[in-house]
């Protein structure tokens, strides 16, 4: 604390009315009018070791920096790639979903799959949905969260070869036989008619009548449609028939799909890898999803594989098992290795010395010949004059693929890899 000294007023006359005035007014008064002496050589003294500590940090940072010497480029590039990586992981989080219903209650859902906001969206004006997706893809799952979204109880049948197993029956003993699809008309729910593609054809007939015309003939009598009915129905193909990978699944009635909006019902990578647990695992398993798909090799690899794979990594069984038990399953070995081989990322090599400038970014799409960056660098104008003038050299994708790794600005050398290129070329 700085010392000080009080000196007397200046004006040592006062008004005469001060007496009157309340104490507080009169200290601050004759306080104006003193003069004060202030030492304050403690105030310079924590200066001076401000300045001090300043200094310090700031040889420590020109030591550090000379540490860091040549290496200091690279280092800045890797925290770069680092930051680059870390807002990718940041862009795949998988949608928490919280949804609000009529009454005002909200409803966390969790981790979700990116397009079920779009189903509930639809399933809330009371259109009945067909979800066309591949085995794995979280129907029936997206399903029972939407049910819990609207409130509603959950009802399910899978593929039927009567109409009976919609409608019911009375049985032998005069007894009604109800079924999953009459408590959801007739009570409110949700129903999902799985692998409806799979059905006899004249038995999704009756549900069509459902549909269509908000009543159904029961065995025993004529219900109306629940206010409180949502439906879905899931299948693997879009009602036309079998195709190469689904061959057992049969062509429906146009007028039964026509009582839907359909949704097709994509894997979502980035939900997979949250629930699989395992970066690396979840990431060959999709390159490898990838690679069959576009060379229409009939063989499917779901979500699932990355699940159960990675619980069996983390059971201690071992990465050959795992392959064999839920990834290839069986697929001959001829086209496990051509699949092993080609989904290796293809190296693109600077040819030129100088400074690499890329114009793409990781997981850009590429085809054959399209610029991913440039290479500048310095030419002279001849042999004997040391004169010297910029030049660029555009860097060209050799492959059609999806760019898995690319360096930032940076100096490169010839043979050096720029980027890295995942192909599902064979």
């Amino acid at each position: 604390m700085s010392k000080g000294k009080i000196k007397k007023p200046r004006n040592t006359e006062l008004p005469n009315n001060l007496s009157k005035k309340p104490l507080e007014d009169i200290i601050y008064y004759v306080a104006q009018t003193c003069e004060v002496d202030v030492d304050n050589s403690e105030w310079q003294e924590a200066d001076k070791k401000l300045k001090e500590e300043i200094d310090k940090i700031q040889v420590k940072t020109d030591e550090i920096g000379k540490r860091l010497g040549d290496n200091q480029g690279n280092l800045s590039d890797q925290i770069k790639e680092l930051k680059s990586e870390i807002n990718d992981l940041k862009n795949r989080k998988p949608l928490d979903l919280v949804v609000k219903i009529e009454n005002g209650k909200k409803t966390d859902l969790g981790k979700q799959h990116k397009q079920l906001p779009t189903l509930l969206k639809i399933l809330a004006t009371k259109l009945n949905v067909y979800l066309v997706g591949p085995a794995g893809s979280g129907k029936t799952f997206a399903a029972i969260q939407c049910a819990k979204a609207l409130g509603v109880e959950f009802y399910f049948t899978g593929a039927i070869a009567s109409e009976f197993k919609l409608t019911g029956f009375i049985d032998a003993q005069g007894r009604i036989v109800s079924t999953e699809f009459r408590k959801a008309y007739e009570e409110g729910g949700l129903f999902l008619f799985d692998e409806i593609d799979a059905s006899y054809p004249q038995a999704v007939l009756a549900f069509n009548a459902a549909l269509s015309n908000d009543y159904m003939d029961f065995p025993d009598k004529r219900i109306k449609r629940h206010k409180d009915f949502y439906c879905i129905a899931a299948a693997n193909t879009f009602g036309q028939g079998a195709d190469r990978q689904y061959i057992g699944r049969n062509q429906l009635d146009a007028a039964s799909l026509d009582r839907f909006v359909f949704i097709d019902w994509e894997y979502d990578e980035n939900l997979e890898r949250e629930l699989a647990g395992n970066e690396k695992w979840s990431s060959y398993v999709q390159k490898v999803r990838r690679f069959i798909s576009h060379n229409k090799i009939r063989h499917v690899i779901s979500p699932r594989a990355s699940i159960f794979g990675a619980t069996l990594l983390a059971s201690g069984l071992s990465r050959e098992v795992v392959e064999e038990t839920v990834l290839w399953k069986g697929l001959d070995n001829a086209t496990k290795q051509k699949i092993k081989k080609n989904i290796e990322p293809k190296p693109i090599i600077a040819k030129q010395e100088g400074t690499f400038i890329p114009e793409i970014k990781k997981g850009n799409k590429v085809s054959t010949d399209d610029i991913i960056g440039y290479i500048e660098y310095e030419e002279r104008y001849n042999s004997w004059d040391i004169q010297t003038r910029n030049r660029k050299k555009e860097i060209y994708s050799s492959y059609n693929g999806i760019i898995v790794k690319i360096s930032n600005t940076k100096k490169v050398k010839v043979n050096d890899v720029i980027a890295e290129i995942e192909t599902y070329e064979n």
